[in-house]
């Protein structure tokens, strides 16, 4: 068998607002990053109906909120 070895600087597990956070930043400073997620936004996505207290929106969905990343 022949196995590509991939090498990550940094792991991240989670899709959610924090992961994906420290993804944009890791890209920024060319980390090489890896996300692992089931699902870009996280429980955000699924759960928020409406969320009334993330800076800069008075109020915004949980789904509208994950298609502005």
């Amino acid at each position: 068998m022949d196995f590509k070895q991939n090498v990550y600087d940094l792991i991240i597990v989670g899709g959610g607002p924090a992961g994906m956070t420290a993804g944009i930043y890791a890209g920024r400073q060319k980390i090489k990053t890896l996300l692992i997620t089931k699902v870009f936004g996280g429980q955000i996505s699924r759960k928020a109906v409406m969320i009334e207290n993330y800076p800069g929106f008075e109020e915004i969905s949980g789904a509208e909120l994950i298609k502005r990343f």
